[in-house]
């Protein structure tokens, strides 16, 4: 293959994972065809190659495309010391076996959440986060728990946006949410109930590096009728994991 050819190649996968980043909920082969303006064998070469490198996952019962593993190593790498994903892997695998539900670990910017690993247990719930996908910070357990540890300055910026109501229950009015993100910062945790998706509810909890400096959050998320059953162990569970991957990562900087 000539470097002329070779160069082409990299740029239309370059330009197809840069399109893909941008549908947290997945796209079909055929909006990505529309999108790109490639033949449908060259996008489906490609895509056949980043999925085999796990830069890319396919969901064969929606059939849709989705950023794997790999692309988001590459871009966490941008965000963060890539240890923090490293250390909280068997906290959280460890966690959803033990609690049956979905764990999650994330990061916070530009206002928004973005999840760096899941770990799924038997009861788990599908959801529509996704290793690499962005969520609002406001109404999310995960956003909450970040959000509630940014400068004031950075809270304003965030809530003078305009703020989606997902749900009934989705909190919308910005002294309330100033309210519960003080909230946070007393009980250690915080809590999306059904704010995003009818029927789930997710508890999460800031991790530290040192005080009151927060490098990510993790959280369990299900069935809302189960994870209220289990709120008070789920969040002894979180804080106790949090304080684990706290001292991990101290002695790692």
């Amino acid at each position: 293959m000539s470097f002329q050819k070779q160069q082409s190649t990299l740029d239309n996968a370059l330009t197809l994972l840069e399109i893909i980043s941008h549908y947290s909920s997945g796209i079909s082969l055929a909006e990505i065809v529309k999108l790109s303006r490639m033949a449908k064998t060259t996008v489906f070469r490609i895509l056949d190659i980043l999925k085999k490198r796990q830069y890319l996952c396919y969901d064969a019962s929606t059939e849709k495309y989705f950023l794997d593993v790999k692309a988001f190593e590459l871009g966490v790498k941008g965000l963060m010391n890539i240890s923090l994903v490293g250390i909280s892997i068997p906290f959280l695998k460890k966690l959803a076996a033990k609690l049956n539900e979905t764990c999650f670990l994330a990061v916070y910017h530009d206002g928004s959440v973005i999840y760096l690993y899941k770990a799924e247990g038997e009861l788990a719930v599908k959801t529509n986060s996704h290793i690499g996908s962005r969520m609002p910070v406001y109404c999310t357990g995960l956003g909450k728990s970040l959000l509630a540890y940014q400068p004031l300055v950075e809270i304003n910026k965030v809530l003078s946006r305009p703020l989606v109501q997902f749900t009934s229950k989705t909190i919308v009015d910005r002294e309330a949410i100033h309210n519960s993100l003080a909230k946070v910062c007393i009980d250690g945790y915080s809590m999306d109930d059904e704010e995003v998706e009818e029927g789930l509810t997710c508890i999460a909890v800031p991790i530290f590096i040192k005080q009151n400096k927060v490098v990510g959050a993790i959280s369990v998320a299900g069935s809302s009728f189960r994870i209220v059953q289990k709120k008070e162990l789920i969040i002894s569970e979180l804080k106790s994991i949090s304080s684990s991957i706290s001292v991990e990562l101290k002695k790692k900087n």
